[in-house]
């Protein structure tokens, strides 16, 4: 059979392809049948595959192995739930977790680890599963300060979820000013004294980092940003990276975010 599915075009499905959910999905209860197939380029073994509705052609969703995120369920079904999707031999059972990105704040890509989908590999037939927290989900806030400079665009200054603090890229911008500070030597210094104003609206401090990312247009001038660090992060040093580029916001010469754990 053949879906025109609004995201990914012409798709030829294959009835191994088509697995059937009886309960539908979470938001998508009326929704039963999906088709699940690679992403185009994704190669041997491709980070995650596409479920599409054959229903909806608008409704879509990538997936993944949650082996990739370091989890390995032991996940126990009822005999309604395993009668549902015909489970007698559980080697025939494949557990996978919707990926999820929100938009609106600009985070990276998660896994919905606490609702998994088993599909019987044989009958082609899968469920949704809720699984109890363990823990409540961390509050997500918005992290805003005048002490640095205000966000390039509709974005933030950080985020702070739970007890960790995503701190968004610093270039040389004087906050009072919005004015970048000349030379690299200056403007090394007014990048960690934004990170550190940031980090300091979220509730935490530089020495709570552990990851530094330092983007530079010249990367013989990370031995400059090391010796500025050490004035504003005590050791153990957190994990750095430089990355070289070819050229960055406002025509700086260096940029930096952090990822902090507050405790």
């Amino acid at each position: 059979m053949k879906i025109d599915s609004l995201r990914f075009g012409s798709l030829e499905v294959a009835p191994d392809q088509v697995i059937e959910f009886p309960e539908g999905l979470a938001g998508f209860e009326t929704l039963h049948r999906y088709s699940l197939f690679q992403p185009e380029g994704a190669g041997d073994v491709p980070n995650f595959f596409i479920l599409q509705s054959l229903e909806d052609p608008a409704v879509a969703f990538h997936i993944a192995d949650p082996a990739r995120f370091g989890y390995d369920y032991q996940i126990a079904l009822s005999d309604e739930q395993t009668a549902a999707i015909g489970l007698a031999d559980p080697a025939d059972a494949v557990v996978a977790v919707m990926l999820i990105k929100d938009i609106t704040a600009g985070l990276p890509m998660s896994a919905g680890l606490y609702a998994p989908l088993i599909i019987n590999s044989r009958t082609r037939r899968g469920l949704q599963v809720q699984i109890p927290r363990p823990y409540p989900m961390p509050r997500r806030q918005i992290v805003s300060t005048a002490m640095a400079p205000a966000a390039i665009g509709p974005y933030s200054q950080a985020v702070r979820a739970g007890d960790t603090v995503y701190l968004s890229g610093q270039i040389g911008l004087d906050p009072a000013t919005m004015q970048m500070v000349e030379g690299i030597d200056a403007q090394i210094v007014r990048v960690f004294e934004n990170l550190k104003a940031v980090a300091a609206a979220a509730g935490a401090t530089l020495n709570d980092a552990v990851k530094l990312n330092i983007y530079l247009t010249d990367l013989a001038n990370f031995a400059k940003v090391n010796d500025v660090m050490a004035q504003f992060v005590a050791e153990p040093y957190p994990a750095r990276a430089a990355i070289g580029v070819k050229e960055l916001p406002r025509g700086a010469l260096v940029e930096a975010d952090a990822i902090l754990v507050v405790g």
